[in-house]
């Protein structure tokens, strides 16, 4: 929705008819103008101003004092913002977009395994089908302290977890007590397409009841998943759900498009002309500031990402949604809880979100194409691209105050039962079976005493890559079963 408007946008300083100043890293220079031209903060930063270097002659001299374009990078973000990032490889980046990037096929998390301690325990989230992982024999729930033989530190997790492959040396919970238990598993990373429909089923619990069940793991702007999902939901129609259960416990968000579709398909009531949400840019783009609508049918793109066709869309007509949130649950998925929360009742249940309710682009070094594409006049000295923080997103009521999260409604911590696992929509899942609680009217609806544990706040900064989150958390004194919490 940019592209109109910036495609002849003027940014950046006057051209001087000799320039005395030679230029070191040409990728300096990009990083200073896509930033200037999009950077939502760019009237907060200093050195974006084009009164402070108002000739090419004076920016070259400040960008020749970065040998390093990622400093500059990081020395231009505004000092609160959490979400933007740059890579040396748009290739990959857009592949991660598309859920397809090098993986060892499991979401980790990682835990302190003391206050303040810099020990670490690893734990498997869940496994992606026909990945590395699942042919190893990798379980949700499994534990480590230690990769390669050594122990894993929050000095080393980085490196050692990021490298192409590593062995996992396994442990159990013994007496409240983690302890190894000899085995281990060997990993070598590959190519990996993840569904982000991890699971669809309708549910038939207590006196009948039947519950649709999405477990949602990445917001990727794709054709065949739109239809997936477009299929979920028809499923869910033809078996005659009274109650839906989002999953978006893992989900750090993505597309704006597909939030639309997935929102479209939850509240089936709204019409084309009931907002969603709203796009604000920064100054430079204000005119570009834009309302995004509910949609009536899925939207089929073209080879060049342009709307070509569409198919019907199928969707449910609920009057209350449960949404499933951890601290990994960010972006996109924030934006379908804020844009639900004006036209049905929305009850979390899990633990705080992330709070992130900006916007990102992907900018290249392609200054004819407004850096927004990758025309004519890429550059083909490097393959950098940022992917910077470009607007802030408000719901149809103004509301854009979740930059802390969303708190639960039913406060639900999956780390509690760490070491007891279970398989993801199981009925006995903790999280999961709160939500069916409700609707059957048997909750067990408990907070759980504050024991001062707590997310690292900007533990996704970079959530594209899937870089590990650390949970500033200490593993619980007791190590519970699901039942006896609650019996």
């Amino acid at each position: 929705m940019l592209l109109v408007l910036i495609a002849g946008i003027a940014i950046g300083c006057k051209k001087d008819d000799g320039i005395s100043v030679p230029l070191q890293n040409e990728v300096n220079e990009f990083v200073w103008f896509g930033m200037n031209g999009y950077y939502y903060w760019v009237d907060e930063i200093e050195d974006l101003s084009i009164d402070k270097y108002p000739t090419y002659n004076a920016l070259h001299t400040f960008l020749n004092t970065y040998s390093d374009p990622e400093n500059l990078f990081d020395d231009l973000m505004y000092e609160d913002d959490r979400f933007s990032w740059i890579v040396d490889d748009y290739e990959e980046l857009e592949a991660s977009f598309q859920g397809v990037s090098k993986s060892f096929g499991y979401e980790l998390g990682l835990l302190r395994l003391s206050s303040g301690s810099d020990d670490l325990l690893g734990y498997v989230k869940y496994i992606v089908p026909g990945g590395p992982a699942e042919s190893a024999g990798l379980q949700r729930g499994d534990l480590f302290t230690k990769v390669n033989g050594s122990k894993l530190t929050i000095n080393n997790y980085q490196s050692v977890l990021q490298s192409d492959s590593y062995t996992l040396n396994l442990s159990e919970v013994q007496n409240e007590t983690i302890t190894p238990t000899g085995e281990s598993v060997s990993l070598i990373a590959v190519e990996l397409s993840e569904n982000p429909i991890f699971i669809s089923e309708t549910l038939e619990v207590e006196g009948g009841v039947k519950v649709g069940y999405l477990m949602y793991n990445q917001f990727i702007n794709n054709n065949t998943y739109h239809a997936q999902m477009n299929d979920a939901f028809g499923q869910f129609k033809t078996d005659g759900i009274t109650d839906l259960i989002l999953d978006l416990r893992y989900n750090g968000g993505g597309s704006l498009t597909t939030s639309r579709i997935l929102a479209s398909m939850i509240y089936g009531e709204a019409s084309s002309s009931d907002i969603l949400g709203s796009i604000v840019y920064n100054s430079k783009l204000s005119e570009a500031n834009t309302d995004l609508s509910f949609l009536t049918s899925v939207p089929v793109f073209d080879s060049e990402g342009n709307q070509s066709s569409s198919i019907p869309m199928n969707r449910l007509t609920l009057d209350r949604v449960f949404i499933l949130i951890t601290g990994s649950s960010a972006s996109a998925s924030e934006f379908v809880i804020a844009g639900l929360l004006p036209y049905m009742d929305v009850t979390l249940v899990g633990t705080t979100s992330v709070g992130k309710n900006v916007g990102s682009i992907t900018l290249y070094d392609s200054p004819d194409e407004g850096y927004v594409e990758k025309g004519a006049s890429l550059n083909p000295n490097h393959k950098y691209a940022m992917q910077p923080i470009i607007s802030q997103l408000a719901n149809s009521d103004g509301f854009t105050d979740y930059i802390d999260g969303f708190d639960p409604n039913i406060e639900v911590d999956e780390i509690d039962y760490l070491g007891e696992f279970k398989p993801l929509g199981d009925l006995s899942e903790p999280l999961l079976a709160e939500a069916i609680g409700i609707i059957t009217g048997n909750a067990r609806i408990s907070r759980k005493p504050d024991n001062g544990m707590r997310a690292i706040p900007d533990a996704l900064k970079k959530e594209y890559l899937r870089t590990i989150h650390i949970d500033d958390k200490k593993v619980p004194p007791m190590v519970r079963t699901y039942l006896d919490d609650f019996q």
